[in-house]
């Protein structure tokens, strides 16, 4: 595995310096899009913690200015989506003596992502993308996670990749991934640093303009700087992916393995891996805001980052559908369900979330929107259940200084 990876870090530097070479030819003679955009906003929910005995309701109200800057040609495109999030919490109810006050988790969000791509031949096509977030969101370190926590972390994700097709029928896809995870409060308990290197290796059969058959290989190392066991994984998919109509559909299966440096409970672990999913909009062409859209997922795998060792197998199910009323209202349903059961223990938690909410917009740069929900966790084991809802009203302004 480890030659595996050092065989993908060499192939990615020749691609950069490759990319270098190419930028003052590829991109001349593009256009800039630049569009400043600000959302401002208030929510409530009544177990901000979500805990399961002590509840307390919270008032967030966040100011969320960013950039969206595009540069274009017709072979290349270059992109920055920048965000600023300013997070205000406010106790409504009295703080239990020996806990923090909701106002001691006020921070400051930065989120980055860069992205730039070019296609200097017919056949090839290469780019690096890199995604910056200061956050305090479980999930923005592992789409599976289970954890309830607000712990403050810094995250970074660099991918580089390239796509070369071959023979009209085949393809080939190369990419590499380092997530670095850099946890602001080192104190016992409250967050672990991760390095990972990830490498993927897809080979593609196009049937058809609208069918096709891969096949992918991946292998990534996790590497902890505290008291979790470092692990390697490796994960070989089989996918079908086919258009009609307005839909994408796509069906994968495959199998996980994971071996650990050393002992933990449980030991090492593998799994036949699953995930299907239907993505569609109308119209099929790029619009604003879709008359409709609907994306549906189910899917089995493991988790990614289990800090104090701590691995389920999860079955996620992730839903969202929109339809725009009046060419003016989007109303949007939304919601997923993550079952997690531990393979160190008996623990098994039914999770799940689903929110209903309208987006109204008018002149075409403002948004006015609200958005209600639910959130809720059942597990066998004491201690880990709760319930949060959530009402929130927001504001939005965007525009587009446009293209030369």
């Amino acid at each position: 595995m480890y030659f595996f990876q050092r065989i993908l870090c060499t192939s990615f530097a020749v691609l950069l310096i490759c990319m270098t070479c190419l930028v003052s030819a590829v991109f001349a003679d593009g256009k800039f899009v630049i569009k400043p955009v600000i959302e401002t906003g208030f929510e409530r929910e009544d177990n901000f913690f979500k805990s399961e005995t002590q509840t307390r309701t919270v008032d967030t109200i966040y100011v969320k200015p960013g950039i969206n800057f595009g540069y274009t040609t017709g072979k290349s495109l270059v992109s920055l989506d920048y965000s600023l999030n300013r997070l205000d919490y406010d106790d409504q109810d009295s703080v239990p003596s020996g806990q923090r006050s909701a106002d001691s988790f006020n921070y400051t969000e930065h989120r980055a992502d860069f992205n730039i791509s070019t296609q200097p031949t017919d056949r090839l096509a290469m780019g690096i993308g890199n995604l910056f977030w200061k956050t305090r969101d479980p999930a923005g370190s592992d789409a599976l996670s289970n954890a309830v926590d607000r712990y403050k972390y810094n995250m970074n994700r660099l991918n580089p990749w390239v796509q070369y097709q071959f023979a009209d029928k085949f393809g080939l896809g190369l990419q590499y991934i380092r997530l670095t995870t850099d946890y602001t409060d080192d104190a016992p308990g409250e967050g672990e640093d991760i390095e990972e290197n990830r490498g993927g290796l897809t080979l593609t059969y196009y049937l058809n303009s609208t069918t096709a058959f891969d096949l992918g290989y991946q292998a990534w190392n996790y590497d902890y700087d505290k008291t979790s066991v470092d692990y390697d994984s490796g994960q070989v998919m089989a996918g079908l992916n086919h258009q009609f109509n307005y839909f994408t559909a796509r069906a994968e299966a495959g199998y996980h393995e994971r071996d650990f440096d050393r002992y933990i409970q449980g030991g090492d672990i593998d799994s036949f891996v699953w995930k299907i999913s239907l993505t569609g909009k109308n119209p099929r062409e790029p619009v604003p805001i879709p008359k409709s859209s609907v994306y549906f997922a189910l899917g089995s795998n493991f988790n990614d980052s289990g800090s104090g060792d701590s691995y389920y197998t999860t079955t996620r199910l992730d839903g969202r559908f929109t339809y725009l009323v009046l060419e003016k209202i989007n109303l949007i349903l939304k919601g997923w369900y993550q079952k997690a059961d531990y393979e160190a223990s008996t623990r098994e938690d039914d999770r799940w979330l689903v929110s209903g909410g309208a987006d109204y917009m008018f002149q075409n740069r403002f948004v006015l929107g609200i958005e209600a929900g639910r959130e809720e966790r059942d597990s066998n084991a004491a201690g880990f259940d709760f319930e949060n809802n959530y009402v929130m009203l927001k504001a939005g302004f965007s525009y587009d200084l446009g293209s030369r």
